[in-house]
């Protein structure tokens, strides 16, 4: 961290209002590396400088692939910001961006209403001028961005230790409802474990390659997810099509319609940093993770799914409206 930086520890909550600060000033908390407390400010979050969002939820905590769920600190998530890829060669994973509290100002905190609107203005000029340092985002065939970085940027979290739970139903950022939920799901995903049993939720055919489909799906297509009976003849012993993993959360949208988002071509692999290209692979409009199975995590994170285990739909004769599973921000406050 550059020479007499001072971080401000400034708790900021889920419905704040905060100003994103002028690249030049985000430009001074980063070390050589381009990275703040171990985590990169990625070249997609440059356009953001200087403008004004809303707090969606705190990010003290996130899962980490091959490391379950890690605490990060002074950390939040704004409102509709996903990570667009463009920085990192296209890339569609399309990942909640993290922003560390010292890269934000409470709304209007420095400024009277008309000096904060003109500083915004000319910070926001800055920013589309382009950032005052290069930030990296590749090391050799590995790409640098903040999911390649988690592992680094986050400490461990007690398993079994239900206080960053109590913490977000004081916050309100979990309803007692859904607490309860997380909690016997945990403890009866501890005793099927014991058992020889695979988590709620998580699906399982028999060993060997199944066809990842062939429906030819673009944006605003109208799907069904097939039953689970169905799912099944489409996922290998391990839960997987070639690789992707049927989820638990997916089994609450067995049997719904929703709209293709988009085809998923390409996403980078947050465990080696390393790009892959998908086929017959589609996102499905506003269904994220909804972090139900991992207590919480608050990352929401795009869900994929194979053609395979889809059923087109035609629009005109579905007698039902396409019902996506609820928001995270819904599913976490009553």
């Amino acid at each position: 961290m550059p020479s007499g930086f001072t971080k401000r520890r400034r708790r900021l909550r889920r419905g704040d209002w905060v100003d994103v600060l002028s690249a030049a000033e985000i430009a001074a908390t980063l070390d050589a590396d381009g990275r703040l407390d171990g985590l990169p400010f990625m070249p997609e979050m440059a356009a953001h400088c200087g403008r004004r969002y809303r707090v969606h939820r705190r990010a003290d905590k996130t899962c980490v692939e091959g490391l379950g769920l890690r605490r990060l600190r002074g950390t939040v998530f704004l409102e509709e910001l996903r990570c667009d890829g463009g920085g990192h060669d296209g890339c569609q994973r399309g990942c909640m961006m993290f922003w560390n509290e010292a890269w934000l100002r409470p709304a209007g905190h420095y400024d009277t209403i008309g000096a904060g609107l003109a500083k915004r203005s000319a910070a926001h000029a800055a920013a589309t001028s382009g950032f005052p340092r290069p930030l990296p985002t590749r090391d050799g065939d590995r790409y640098i961005c903040q999911s390649t970085a988690l592992a680094s940027a986050t400490g461990p979290l007690t398993s079994w230790n239900p206080a960053h739970l109590v913490r977000e139903v004081i916050n309100r950022e979990l309803s007692i409802r859904l607490f309860l939920v997380i909690i016997v799901r945990a403890l009866l995903d501890k005793a099927r474990a014991s058992a020889g049993l695979r988590p709620l939720g998580a699906l399982a055919g028999t060993p060997a390659p199944k066809p990842r489909g062939d429906l030819g799906l673009t944006a605003g297509d109208r799907v069904r997810v097939k039953p689970a009976a169905e799912l099944t003849i489409m996922l290998d012993d391990k839960g997987r099509n070639r690789g992707l993993t049927f989820e638990p959360d997916m089994a609450a949208c067995i049997g719904r319609e929703y709209v293709v988002a988009a085809p998923i071509r390409k996403i980078i692999l947050e465990q080696t940093g390393r790009m892959v290209e998908l086929s017959n692979t589609v996102a499905l409009d506003g269904v994220v993770c909804q972090g139900v199975c991992s207590k919480n995590c608050p990352r929401a994170n795009q869900l994929f799914w194979r053609e395979s285990w889809l059923t087109r739909v035609d629009a005109a004769a579905s007698p039902t409206k396409s019902r996506p599973a609820p928001a995270l921000a819904e599913a976490a406050t009553e």
